[in-house]
Formats: C-alpha cells, structure tokens, sequence
C-alpha cells in the first residue's frame, strides 16, 4: 500500500514497539520476602501465594558449602520481611523465576 499512514518511517517504528513489547521480560511485581533458602534464592509473597526467586546474576555457595551459611545470613539481614520489587528475567530449570530485586 502507498500513502502517507504507510510511509516506511511510521512502519519501522511501529515494528521497532512491537519489537520491544514482544522481547521485554514480565512485568515487575512487589512481595514480601517471607523465607531465604540460600545466598541466592528467596521465598517472595505473593498474591496469598509463596513463590521460589532465583536472585539473578548473583551466585552464592550452597548452605552445605564452606561460606554458604554466611552468604544465607547476608541475604537474610539483607531482604527477610521486607516488601520487594520483583522483576522476572526467565524461568530456570528448577521452574524458579530468575528475577532483579
């Protein structure tokens, strides 16, 4: 089609909105953390509903692991009872939601 409504300007920033509608992740959600399993992974409120975070881009040593009791502690002191703001990333293997918080 010609005209001026599809001029190839308009199309490439209606594809350039698609683009970042369809390939941003999840929108973010606020919780309150009720539970930390380790250094990097939370039990978050949500909804009435308790749900595993996977904090991302951050890797602690597991409880049983040398520091992995410190690491737990940190992030305890850090985000236990607190309101959060979630925002998912992906979903990992264990199905937990890898979010920033």
């Amino acid at each position: 089609m010609t005209g001026p409504f599809f001029s190839s300007g308009r199309i490439g920033i209606l594809f350039a909105l698609l683009l970042l509608a369809f390939s941003s992740p999840a929108f973010a959600w606020t919780g309150k953390v009720t539970g930390v399993a380790d250094g990097d992974t939370i039990t978050v409120l949500r909804d009435g509903k308790n749900e595993k975070i996977r904090l991302h881009g951050i890797d602690t040593p597991e409880r049983q692991q040398a520091y992995g009791n410190k690491a737990k502690a940190l992030t305890n002191s850090l985000v236990r009872g607190r309101t959060i703001e979630v925002k998912p990333q992906t979903v990992d293997r264990y199905g937990r939601t890898v979010a920033l918080v």
